[in-house]
């Protein structure tokens, strides 16, 4: 007999138990191992709560006497500025070395001359007629002499009148006479009116005419502008009007203003407060101090040119005895932290009276005592212990 082969089905089986075991195998020395580890795995031992107390880094500050500074800007401006225009009319025959743009002269000095020979000839003939006049005047007042010894000497009675004295002629021969000194002085102010001098020391901004050139009566000859006093026209807020005592300005006071411009380094003209505009600037609200500037192209070894923008300082108010705290140290309800003697974060109110940019100036509130703590703390709250940082 031949041997039967089992069936197909009792191989497939057998085969797939074959596979099965070495992953069951695989699987429970897995857990076996897990279960070791988790037996063998030290207990962790129970960490005790540490408390940890924040360092803070503080400062004592010391009372001071503080000046409160009024910072405003402006332009330089001259205080007095004029155009020169002609009073008589003729051709230009000389301008002065100085007569340009920009150019200087002293006061006095000729700046243009106008051609004087016909002004001159006016003069002769004035003069002449003065000389004419006082002939007639004396021959007239001789026949009025003449007739008042006449009536004496004939015996004529009564009063003689006006005619027979030659009174009228006399009066008209003084008139005449007068007025021809009137035309020769007129025309001794017309020579001089040829003769166009500075009426104070400046400077030239701008010429109209030049040599040769005819010139009519108030024909623009010049613009010129005193170098005596410069101005500044500084913008003031209300605060800064009060802080600086300006507010009760009436110009009998003698307040000095530094003037610096950021085009000149290392340059500082000085002013003073001549005026306080009456009315405030209806667009911006400002107030307006004139500050004057004497001698601004001489005062310094750097001339202050007009049309130069500046910046103006002057002493304000004294606060006398505040604590300057600067605002990063000062809490927006204008508190500050402070470390306790007994190492303890507290609270001050405090009132400041100025304050700037940087600083506030506390007058109430702290002492030189007090440690103001300048660390930042976001999780302390009043009460929590603190130590000194190391320094």
């Amino acid at each position: 007999m031949s041997e039967q082969l089992p069936p197909i089905e009792s191989l497939q089986s057998t085969k797939t138990r074959h596979k099965i075991k070495p992953i069951l195998l695989v699987l429970l020395v897995t857990g076996g191992l897990a279960m070791l580890m988790v037996v063998l795995k030290p207990k962790e031992q129970k960490k005790e709560d540490i408390r940890v107390i924040p360092s803070v880094e503080v400062i004592q500050i010391q009372p001071i006497d503080y000046v409160i500074p009024i910072r405003s800007e402006g332009v330089v401006q001259p205080k007095t500025k004029i155009n020169i225009a002609a009073e008589v009319s003729g051709k230009i025959t000389y301008v002065a070395d100085g007569f340009i743009n920009g150019g200087t002269f002293d006061k006095g000095d000729e700046l243009l001359k106008i051609d004087p020979r016909d002004y001159e000839l006016t003069i002769t003939r004035a003069k002449a007629n003065v000389a004419a006049q006082q002939a007639n005047l004396d021959l007239q007042q001789a026949k009025s002499d003449l007739a008042k010894s006449d009536w004496k000497k004939y015996g004529k009675k009564g009063k003689p009148n006006a005619l027979n004295l030659n009174l009228p002629q006399v009066a008209s021969a003084k008139a005449a006479l007068d007025g021809a000194r009137a035309d020769l002085q007129l025309a001794k102010r017309n020579l001089d009116k040829t003769h166009i001098t500075a009426p104070f020391s400046g400077v030239v901004l701008s010429k109209m005419v030049d040599l040769g050139q005819f010139v009519g009566l108030g024909t623009s000859l010049v613009s010129v502008a005193s170098t005596e006093i410069a101005e500044v026209r500084m913008s003031l807020s209300d605060s800064q009007l009060h802080n600086s005592g300006l507010d009760k300005f009436d110009g009998s006071q003698n307040i000095q203003v530094g003037i610096t411009s950021e085009e000149v380094a290392g340059i500082k003209w000085t002013g003073r407060i001549a005026s306080i505009e009456a009315q405030r600037d209806a667009r911006t609200l400002f107030n307006y101090a004139i500050v004057e500037v004497a001698q601004p192209f001489s005062q310094q070894s750097v001339p202050l040119r007009f049309n130069t923008f500046v910046n103006a300082r002057l002493d304000g108010a004294t606060l006398q005895q505040v604590y300057p705290v600067e605002r990063g140290n000062i809490m927006l309800n204008d508190k500050v932290r402070v470390l306790s003697p007994q190492s303890t974060l507290i609270y001050k109110d405090v009132e400041s009276v100025y304050s700037d940019d940087d600083f506030k100036y506390i007058s109430k509130g702290i002492d030189s005592e007090d440690r103001i703590i300048t660390t930042g703390l976001s999780h302390s709250k009043v009460g929590d212990e603190l130590k000194l940082a190391e320094q």
